[in-house]
């Protein structure tokens, strides 16, 4: 090789050092006379191994991409410049060349070399092509983001947006670009909302960054989003372009209005319930009170919050409820506090009133742990005072009255009594017809007499046991009727339950007493053995009396209220008085069914 030839390498090399500049020398067989490190290192084979050896010997792997260059420039003589060659160099990492090939000329004008320049823009490349795929990398983020981004020049135009908002409002970006953003479609349903807009932009441009809810036109629908606009400046602080962006809050927006709506709800309630409401926190801290506690304490809205809930108790209770209510919330349960004893609260002036107090745990309630419900009791324990005198008053009355009527119905029945005994008197010198209507008297006073009997014994003088009324009544009249031995009584069927009032038991007595004595003197008048049989029933108010005997039975010429004896003639009466019906059977003896009511009528 010829030594200027080396030199020129040399000197062309030792300037290139401060570039990323590879430069060779091929002769027109594209073997190399020259080259310098960089370019060399690039190959990945050093400059020895270069000198004398072909393109296609060297760089086997880019013959076929360059050698049809080389061939260009030699055979046509024009120089091929700022052409691209990516490669991988010897560490296999891929470079990025500008290349030129220029044709060398001996002193004939002929082509006897070529000039190999090349650049390293691997570095710019690198960094065009990570700057490349960051943007792709960030446009695809962007357009499958739910929320709006957009890209306005410091004046409002729109100079970019992402994919979700123009797909939803179906519009395409060339759409809305190159126009004002508060004159785009989003904005179009509602001037103010568009005013609203424009004026975000002019804040924007004069450096302010507004943010704030508003309703946005979509294709289908108008939606909330929380929108915000921002300026972007540069290195230098000069305003680049602004970015608004937007979030879809339209469920959000709906569920707080929703619980705005219920908490008014609740506090309409809360407000307007009758008793006392009052929260209170973990700590024994008011946290929240409603309009008739703070009425029923005498304080204004806001002053018992926060407060501790002992300012509403009389002093004689703090001692001790911190500890009942410690107590209380390690063991929180919805139970009434202080029952079965009475309950004080203070209210402001520090009078004191009567009150009942139930406490419901709000489980996951970190503001509100426990809910109380006050009821000022005053007005019911003095109507409950008011009553128990009244109560007591009554009661002594109706004992004066108990008293009085026992000592009313033991003096009757003393002086009926006292007339039975002298009917008896009476009887003992009289003549036999005399001595018997005397005898029926005496029955019928012992009956009377019987009914206030039972009703002191009993000491209840509102109503008669009318089966064991009965039963001492058919014994009455059969000791009465001395001769009425051969007489027994079945009482098999008797309700013991029925009871009769007063003035219903001696009407029935009577009745009874009259038809037994009618049975016993003219059903045997052979005195044989002989039955009378009684059955009581009641259906719902309405009772039914049986009498019957197996005697001969009554003749069907006689008809009650008719016939010359008294007894037969009273019947009559006392069915009116009892306000009854009576079936009459003759058949296999006489039967009286009597149907009456059980109240008064």
């Amino acid at each position: 090789m010829d030594s200027s030839i080396e030199l020129k390498a040399l000197a062309l090399d030792a300037l290139s050092h401060t570039l990323p500049t590879g430069i060779a020398v091929l002769d027109s067989s594209f073997r190399y006379v020259c080259i310098n490190s960089i370019l060399a290192e690039f190959n990945g084979v050093d400059i020895q191994q270069h000198l004398g050896r072909t393109v296609e010997e060297v760089l086997p792997d880019l013959a076929d991409s360059i050698m049809p260059l080389l061939q260009q420039v030699r055979d046509s003589g024009k120089a091929i410049l700022n052409f691209s060659i990516v490669g991988n160099n010897h560490n296999t990492e891929q470079s990025q060349w500008s290349g030129s090939y220029i044709p060398l000329f001996n002193a004939q004008q002929q082509v006897c070399g070529i000039a190999v320049v090349a650049l390293n823009r691997t570095m710019d490349w690198f960094v065009q092509q990570t700057r490349k795929n960051d943007l792709d990398r960030l446009r695809k983020i962007l357009d499958n983001m739910f929320s709006f981004v957009g890209i306005l020049s410091p004046d409002g135009t729109v100079l970019d947006a992402n994919k979700p908002p123009l797909e939803l409002a179906g519009l395409t970006l060339d759409q809305v670009r190159n126009k004002k953003f508060w004159q785009c479609f989003w904005w179009q349903h509602d001037a103010d909302v568009a005013k609203r807009i424009e004026i975000a932009v002019q804040n924007a441009k004069a450096g302010q960054i507004s943010r704030f809810d508003t309703s946005v036109q979509m294709k289908d629908s108008i939606v909330i989003i929380d929108f915000m606009l921002a300026p972007v400046y540069d290195e230098q602080q000069q305003l680049s372009f602004l970015v608004p962006s937007g979030i879809e809050i339209t469920n959000r927006k709906r569920s707080e209005q929703e619980l705005q709506d219920s908490e008014t709800r609740f506090r309409r309630v809360f407000d307007s319930t009758a008793d006392g409401l009052i929260c209170i926190d973990s700590l024994g801290l008011i946290t929240l009170a409603n309009t008739r506690a703070l009425q029923m304490f005498g304080y204004q809205a806001g002053e018992l919050t926060g407060q501790a809930v002992e300012i509403l108790l009389p002093e004689r209770y703090l001692k001790h409820h911190p500890a009942l209510r410690q107590s209380f919330m390690l063991d929180p349960t919805t139970r009434p506090m202080g029952q079965h004893r009475e309950l004080c609260a203070k209210r402001r002036d520090g009078t004191e009133f009567p009150v009942e107090i139930g406490l419901t745990y709000l489980e996951g309630d970190k503001k509100a742990a426990v809910l109380a419900t006050i009821t000022d009791v005053s007005a019911a324990k003095e109507a409950r005072q008011n009553l128990q005198r009244i109560i007591d008053e009554k009661t002594t009355l109706l004992s004066e009255r108990t008293l009085l009527l026992n000592e009313v119905h033991h003096r009757v029945k003393n002086n009926l009594q006292i007339v039975s005994s002298l009917l008896s008197l009476r009887s003992r010198n009289a003549t036999p017809e005399l001595k018997q209507v005397l005898l029926e008297s005496q029955l019928r006073v012992r009956t009377m007499a019987l009914t206030h009997q039972l009703l002191y014994e009993k000491r209840d003088f509102s109503s008669v046991p009318l089966a064991n009324y009965l039963r001492q009544l058919c014994q009455l009249v059969r000791q009465t009727l001395t001769n009425a031995g051969f007489i027994s009584f079945d009482f098999s069927l008797m309700d013991e339950k029925i009871v009769l009032a007063l003035e219903k038991a001696i009407p029935c007595g009577l009745l009874a007493t009259e038809i037994l004595t009618n049975s016993i003197k003219h059903a045997f008048p052979s005195q044989q053995k002989a039955q009378v049989h009684l059955s009581l029933v009641q259906n719902n108010q309405r009772i039914t009396l049986q009498i019957g005997d197996n005697g001969i039975g009554l003749p069907k010429s006689i008809e009650l209220g008719q016939g010359n004896s008294l007894g037969m003639q009273l019947i009559p009466a006392f069915i009116a008085q009892l306000g009854a019906e009576v079936e009459l059977n003759r058949q296999s003896g006489t039967m009286y069914s009597i149907h009456f009511l059980s109240g008064r009528d």
